[in-house]
């Protein structure tokens, strides 16, 4: 067994943002300027723009109060198995990277070398809304050096019913890949896809792109789209989560094959749950039902490699 750094554990603090947006800069239909007041109105702490294949710079002049601008990028680029391009993000990279202009070449460039050029730019890496994108475990697992997919992404959610990847996490972290999992908007505007997943990153000394790439790279968040964790603890036999009020009506302590357990609120609330594992299984992540409906995931507390 791996365990794996929870960051529950890890000194510091809870900061909330969006690394998965889009502006008019290319498929989103509100400016820059917008976007950055349109999260900085919510209190959002942290915000990356994701244009695609291109570094989108902040507003003209910076908002008192608002997010911190982390530069970020979605570059779709190589070929699945079955022909559908990778969209890959690209969060913290210090310049652009060099990419074909032309789509066409574009798809056809690996994207293992997408990857290396943008962890090699100072980039954390998650591949985007791997059930919209048609992803399974052989495109999934043999990419090296990436930190995560997006298991919550509220664009695809809300336009086709597809925003939700926990089967294709499983599927990595069945075969022994320790991948992170995240929750974005990956807004556009045109929809309602705004303000419906985020992440919830810990750190110990304030917020700077640099800052906000490692912790994503290391797995130091949990994603949501509401629910808010107060603790998970695990001691390499039984997970606990707590969470906050008004708490849950469900935890799921996912794990591999036949194993994990589903813990339902009776009557009242779920304030708590804990689980203990048999010994067989491979990994073990948690996903919490609020009172509400709303959702989160934490990163998986081990993986057998």
């Amino acid at each position: 067994m791996t365990r794996l750094p929870s960051p529950f554990a890890r000194p510091g603090r809870w900061y909330r943002g969006v690394w998965h947006c889009h502006t008019t800069e290319s498929d989103g239909v509100r400016s820059v300027d917008n976007v950055v007041a349109w999260y900085g109105d919510r209190g959002y702490d942290f915000l990356a723009i994701t244009d695609h294949n291109r570094v989108t710079a902040g507003p003209g002049a910076p908002r008192r109060g608002g997010p911190l601008l982390v530069p970020g990028v979605e570059v779709d680029a190589g070929q699945t198995q079955i022909g559908t391009s990778f969209h890959i993000l690209g969060i913290g990279l210090r310049a652009m990277i060099e990419i074909p202009k032309d789509a066409a070449v574009r798809h056809a460039l690996p994207a293992q070398a997408v990857v290396d050029r943008l962890r090699a730019a100072g980039a954390a890496v998650f591949i985007a809304h791997p059930y919209w994108s048609g992803l399974v475990a052989a495109d999934l697992v043999p990419l090296r050096n990436i930190a995560g997919i997006e298991v919550y992404n509220g664009n695809t959610d809300v336009d086709v019913a597809k925003g939700y990847s926990g089967v294709q996490w499983d599927d990595c972290l069945t075969r022994g890949r320790p991948l992170w999992g995240a929750a974005n908007d990956d807004a556009h505007w045109r929809l309602p896809d705004y303000g419906r997943g985020w992440t919830m990153l810990r750190a110990e000394d304030g917020l700077t792109p640099e800052s906000v790439a490692v912790a994503l790279g290391a797995g130091s968040f949990y994603a949501s789209t509401g629910a808010v964790l107060d603790d998970v603890t695990f001691d390499g036999e039984t997970a606990t989560v707590r969470i906050a009020a008004p708490g849950a009506r469900e935890v799921r302590f996912i794990c591999d094959h036949r194993w994990g357990a589903r813990v339902q609120a009776a009557p009242t609330p779920l304030r708590e749950a804990s689980h203990t594992l048999r010994g067989r299984e491979r990994y073990l992540r948690i996903e919490v039902v609020g009172a509400g409906g709303e959702m989160a995931w934490t990163n998986p507390l081990f993986v057998e490699q």
